[in-house]
């Protein structure tokens, strides 16, 4: 072998090599997992001007309204204020023919507009829902 010729073994070792800035991808959504799908999106695509969502806890059970939908969960508005941060709840609501339904986490509580508005995380929404809500997405044009 000639010694000038060009081998893999005369290039040094990476063991140690260090990046010397923090890198951090660009995510177009913010901080947010998943696109939501708004009132005006699930309009066009299901033909409702409002989307019932019955949702249940321990200790009560109330009808709310869907005001946006994604992979990670939703956003509902509800009438009364007895909601808290972090409470477990069971909600299902209708897309269409396809039933959704699952657990999730209250992450956030607020007024808005005179009504309650409760945002909650799925737990544990079944693979068939979550296909279900990636697919929607090809259905209507998200801007962005």
């Amino acid at each position: 072998m000639n010694k000038n010729e060009k081998n893999w073994d005369n290039i040094p070792s990476i063991e140690g090599l260090g990046i010397d800035w923090e890198f951090e991808p660009e995510n177009p959504l913010g901080k947010r997992a998943y696109v939501r799908l708004t009132k005006k999106d699930l309009h066009v695509l299901f033909q409702k001007k409002e989307i019932p969502v019955k949702l249940i806890s321990e200790k009560r059970e109330a009808r709310a309204l869907l005001v946006d939908v994604s992979q990670g969960g939703v956003s509902l508005h509800v009438k009364d204020a007895k909601w808290e941060n972090s409470q477990l709840v069971k909600l299902g609501f209708f897309l269409g023919s396809q039933k959704v339904i699952s657990r999730g986490r209250i992450r956030n509580v607020r007024e808005d507009k005179g009504r309650v508005l409760l945002g909650i995380e799925f737990v544990g929404l079944p693979d068939t829902n979550h296909e279900f809500l990636s697919g929607l997405y090809s259905s209507i044009k998200i801007p962005k």
